[in-house]
């Protein structure tokens, strides 16, 4: 398959399920996490790989396009690292712009709130950066690096258990996906 900017149908659906196949492989060899009590769409959400190894994978419940979502994923590393990043793309701020390392910086140091979520029944501390509308935390539960990105859904609302069955979330995705994109 050549990528050249656009993708055929065919060439779009191959490569999804090549994507499905990678992350149902990968889903075996890391802990994930999600709502614990979610009624609505649910999906996999970012997943990257550095030098052909699992740096973050994500569980979403609610869509892109939607007004309520809240993806969870577990990071290689300081999930405080991925907070600031997730903030950096939310907000604008880029490396092009000639204030950027102020801005960075600014992002980079500016203190979480403590905020207690429960992770399988046990109250886990993270740290908390934004407002009720949008907002996003970081933790780590049994030496698990998790980071939170929401939309809309209150921090109070949230209770985080560990699933090792990413198969609805694969589902929720190719549905969404076909809404969006258009059918095989």
């Amino acid at each position: 398959m050549e990528v050249t900017g656009r993708l055929s149908p065919d060439e779009f659906w191959e490569h999804t399920s090549e994507l499905e196949s990678r992350v149902l492989s990968e889903a075996r060899q890391v802990r994930v996490f999600g709502l614990k009590e979610w009624i609505g769409p649910i999906m996999i959400g970012d997943w990257g790989w550095v030098d052909d190894r699992l740096s973050s994978a994500g569980l979403v419940h609610g869509t892109p396009d939607g007004d309520l979502s809240l993806q969870i994923s577990t990071v290689v590393g300081d999930p405080r690292r991925e907070v600031v990043r997730a903030i950096e793309r939310a907000t604008g701020i880029s490396p092009r712009e000639p204030d950027y390392e102020n801005r960075h910086r600014a992002v980079r140091d500016s203190p979480g709130v403590a905020v207690s979520i429960p992770c399988d029944g046990v109250s886990v501390e993270f740290s908390k950066w934004g407002g009720p509308d949008r907002w996003w935390a970081a933790g780590g539960v049994d030496g698990v690096s998790i980071v939170i990105e929401s939309r809309n859904y209150p921090v109070e609302d949230v209770a985080l258990i560990e699933t090792d069955d990413v198969k609805p979330y694969l589902e929720g995705w190719r549905d969404y996906m076909r809404r969006v994109r258009g059918g095989i």
